[in-house]
């Protein structure tokens, strides 16, 4: 599968890196208490997805690949309507709070450990 964020990817250091998942899990708490997921968090989210597998891209099952080529569509779409304050539909949203929200993307991370999928 071609994967779709590549040119984005930064070389963080594991500190970074930890300190952005501890981020990530403060940020699902408040998305948790608000009930939903804002555009350019579904967008940085995306973008973490890919910091986070595309340098194990190829050992990855395709079902994870699958996941992050449509995390990369949705966050573009998020991004490109955020802009100019386009409305999207209330399913788009649902959709993206319960794949792309923080929460899942720490479910993510940790179905990749179980699956002995190396991240560093």
């Amino acid at each position: 599968m071609i994967a779709l964020f590549p040119n984005l990817i930064l070389d963080i250091p594991r500190v970074v890196f930890l300190l952005g998942l501890i981020g990530v899990f403060i940020a699902g708490i408040a998305e948790f208490r608000q009930g939903h997921i804002g555009r350019i968090a579904i967008f940085i989210n995306a973008l973490l997805l890919w910091q986070i597998f595309y340098p194990v891209w190829t050992t990855l099952p395709l079902l994870i690949q699958g996941y992050l080529n449509i995390g990369s569509i949705v966050g573009l779409i998020a991004v490109i309507a955020y802009f100019p304050k386009w409305s999207l539909p209330t399913k788009f949203y649902q959709f993206c709070y319960y794949l792309y929200g923080s929460f899942s993307i720490i479910g993510v991370i940790l179905l990749s450990i179980y699956l002995k999928i190396s991240l560093f």
